[in-house]
């Protein structure tokens, strides 16, 4: 078991203070607290409390994005791996409230310094899930379509699943089949 080093330790103390505080009402005192060392300790990690909730955010897209590659590994078959994604995206959620928290009640903190870096991380996820679509198009269990296009909507789907969750509501099976269904067969007739 790989051990949680003291910065990781700040940065999961530093998602939960500012998904249940906001960025404008959390102390870095809390954090500390929360992350069992001082204050003092804190700044010598991150150079102050925007530092440390950018790097927070960005902490958790990352690990998020490394469980999605996780939960994809091993499968076989594009609609799957689809499926794998809206699970994940739903059971991390309703799992670690905190993260979905961080970007709801944070959104109007992040500073244009951060959206290169934010953009670069959506087009990472993008690129991910370009390649199950494609994926899916070249093994002929999807039709040809614009793969990107295609991506685009099923971020959509995934931010629909975390909505849900964050709601209270349980995503079952049966629901993300249904989502899969419409989004791979359409809603027409």
């Amino acid at each position: 078991m790989l051990q949680t080093t003291r910065r990781q330790q700040i940065l999961a103390a530093a998602s939960k203070v500012f998904g249940e505080m906001g960025y404008h009402k959390a102390k870095v005192k809390e954090i500390a607290v929360r992350a069992g060392i001082g204050k003092g300790t804190v700044y010598e990690y991150f150079s102050s409390k925007r530092e440390l909730f950018e790097e927070t955010i960005f902490h958790v897209l990352e690990g998020s994005f490394k469980k999605a590659s996780d939960s994809v590994n091993g499968k076989r078959d594009p609609v799957e791996k689809l499926k794998a994604l809206i699970d994940l995206q739903a059971s991390l959620l309703e799992r670690d409230g905190s993260a979905a928290a961080l970007f709801m009640k944070n959104s109007g903190d992040i500073q244009t310094e951060m959206l290169d870096r934010l953009l670069a991380h959506r087009k990472k996820m993008l690129d991910f899930i370009v390649g199950i679509i494609e994926e899916g198009i070249e093994k002929k269990v999807f039709r040809q379509v614009d793969s990107y296009l295609a991506a685009i909507l099923f971020m959509g789907v995934l931010q629909e699943a975390g909505a849900i969750s964050c709601s209270g509501s349980r995503i079952s099976c049966r629901t993300i089949d249904s989502i899969l269904d419409y989004m791979i067969n359409g809603i027409g007739k």
